[in-house]
């Protein structure tokens, strides 16, 4: 007989689909690690490799489940070279008969360039401090699973930078307070795989490309592969609200794939 008060499972196959973070949280002592991989414009062509030739932004981040309900990670991107540490904490988990239909989640993060920018003072500008290097976000995941095959979360996200400029790799450089709502859905295709959306409207500032991105999720005993495709070369979180997108209409989208590895410590 099944328990209809317990918590519902396997919301999302990882605690990212594609490269936004879910509900879908970590045990205590629980690892997470995770290598993210995006690559060049498809639409260079053969001679490029469709991207492939022009180099990858790569994520490399590490999660460790505190408890069941709280986790703390840190990460490091190449583009802008940003080092973060984030948490996730899961107050709120859907129940299967209902008395809690969705599950809440709360994500935040502190991110640092680390690039080189001493080139900013020789054009007479004024130099970065450590302050000015740092980003924010906050955001509020809300998730549900309808049905063994069909998932979908919310993303409601407020970005923050202290400092700004075409040297910094966002969209609008004289923006720093960025909003968005980030959607991410999955829908299983057999026990172990899945077909993965991810959409980020541009909502603030004056911005017109969307983060838009379909992926497939395989799943391997311990190890969840991620293959997709996505208009944005962002990895970092603040990054995938505030970075530059191409234009789907162009064919400005890039091929990208995660390697999450979960596993427990202390056993």
């Amino acid at each position: 007989m099944v328990n209809l008060d317990r918590v519902v499972e396997q919301t999302f196959m990882a605690p990212r689909n594609i490269n936004l973070l879910t509900i879908q949280h970590l045990g205590k002592s629980e690892f997470h690690y995770s290598i993210m991989h995006t690559f060049g414009f498809i639409n260079s062509g053969y001679q490029h490799f469709w991207g492939i030739d022009d180099g990858a932004n790569i994520r490399l981040s590490f999660e460790y489940g505190v408890s069941d309900d709280f986790s703390m990670g840190i990460g490091r991107s190449s583009f802008d070279k940003i080092v973060d540490v984030y948490f996730r904490y899961h107050p709120i988990k859907q129940k299967m008969d209902d008395s809690m239909p969705v599950s809440l989640s709360f994500s935040g993060g502190l991110g640092i360039n680390t690039s080189e920018l001493g080139y900013i003072e020789q054009l007479g500008l004024e130099g970065y401090s450590i302050s000015d290097r740092a980003n924010f976000y906050f955001s509020t995941l809300i998730a549900r699973k309808f049905n063994d095959l069909f998932s979908l979360q919310l993303s409601p996200t407020v970005v923050y930078f202290n400092r700004t400029g075409n040297e910094i790799r966002v969209e609008d450089p004289n923006q720093q307070l960025y909003l968005s709502t980030g959607v991410s859905s999955r829908y299983k295709v057999t026990q172990r795989s899945a077909v993965t959306l991810q959409f980020i409207p541009a909502i603030s500032g004056e911005r017109s490309n969307h983060n838009f991105a379909i992926g497939y999720d395989i799943e391997t005993g311990g190890h969840v592969f991620q293959l997709f495709f996505t208009t944005s070369q962002a990895l970092n979180d603040s990054y995938l609200i505030a970075g530059e997108n191409g234009q789907l209409s162009e064919r400005e989208f890039r091929f990208g794939f995660n390697i999450n590895r979960l596993f427990q410590l202390g056993r």
